[in-house]
């Protein structure tokens, strides 16, 4: 069977042409989990950015609910013989709200499209990309004003982030509520304070809410966390085993010229207790600035904390130009053990 993809337009033109390369290794990602005879190549003869798929026969409902969830998918459509393109799929429905990751605007915010990307890295890396349609656990512990946790909780997955900056979750906690009140959203909302060890209380925020008034009554709910306390607390905070997957858009270190050191330096101790709070199966995906902060170096660090790093293949494919200081690389290794 043969099918073309046809992407998501971008604002950026410049990054625009980055986005066939990207769709396709993010493509790979999803083939080699349900459909790895399956070849992938571009349609050169389109006015339009696509891919054209090849598979040995039509897709599954786990390869088509995984092409759905794709972050540049703009639609799916079989390849007819006289070359008519016959309708197939679109985008997967948000569990929330399609707008929801993109409304909230402020500076150094990451493209909602990219955190979709970047959450599917770590989904089709790991060992839980056949229980996608499952209310999986998603970390992200630099988490800002919450676009990638709004992200995974479009997903149907529960969603928790860390941050230091008391008034970015403060933001992200007002927008939140505004917006599930303005779409009349059941939901509730909570307020605790954890200990961890030195006798620190750490405040967490708390939503619980579901897409369907009768749901949330069954308590057939989803929720989104958000804690103020630093990166490496994750576990201490949550527990052990608690995450499928945690993802996290790394400061480029363009505005301050000794970020990149520091982010060694926190990834170096971050990263043993980030394995931690991953189940086992888990993944942690990681993008980041690669003019100042190497991608080897990354990976080399992962499996300094006891991560298996994936290498070649899709998982090289993930470098892209951003702006003049910025090339962007994703780097993910897996808990085995």
């Amino acid at each position: 069977m043969k099918y073309v993809m046809l992407l998501w337009p971008h604002a950026n033109v410049r990054y625009q042409n980055e986005t066939l390369k990207l769709a396709e290794s993010e493509l790979r990602l999803m083939l080699d989990v349900f459909a790895p005879e399956g070849c992938i190549s571009r349609c050169e003869g389109m006015e339009l950015p696509a891919l054209e798929i090849e598979t040995a026969e039509e897709m599954d409902a786990a390869l088509l609910s995984a092409v759905r969830s794709h972050s540049l998918m703009y639609g799916l459509f079989e390849a007819q013989g006289d070359g008519a393109l016959r309708f197939a799929a679109g985008r997967a429905p948000a569990y929330v709200g399609a707008d929801l990751p993109g409304i909230l605007k402020y500076k150094g915010k990451t493209n909602e499209l990219f955190l979709q990307l970047l959450t599917n890295v770590a989904l089709y890396s790991g060992g839980f990309a056949r229980r996608a349609q499952e209310p999986l656990e998603l970390l992200d512990p630099m988490c800002g004003r919450g676009t990638a946790l709004f992200v995974g909780v479009n997903r149907g997955w529960n969603a928790t982030g860390l941050d230091v900056d008391k008034n970015d979750l403060s933001e992200a906690e007002k927008f939140l509520k505004r917006y599930l009140e303005y779409h009349r959203m059941k939901h509730s909302f909570a307020r605790e304070s954890r200990t961890v060890p030195g006798g620190k209380g750490v405040q967490v925020a708390q939503f619980s809410f579901a897409n369907a008034p009768e749901r949330f009554r069954a308590e057939d709910r989803r929720t989104l966390r958000m804690a103020n306390a630093d990166a490496g607390r994750a576990r201490e905070i949550f527990g052990r085993e608690k995450f499928h997957m945690i993802v996290c858009d790394l400061p480029y270190g363009v505005q301050h010229a000794s970020v990149g050191g520091s982010l060694e330096k926190l990834l170096a101790r971050a990263l043993p207790t980030w394995r931690e709070a991953l189940k086992k199966g888990g993944t942690v995906a990681l993008s980041f600035n690669a003019q100042t902060m190497r991608t080897e170096k990354v990976r080399e660090l992962m499996e300094e904390a006891g991560l298996e790093v994936r290498r070649g293949g899709a998982a090289d494919g993930f470098s892209h130009w951003v702006e003049q200081a910025v090339t962007r690389d994703i780097a993910v290794g897996r808990r085995t053990n």
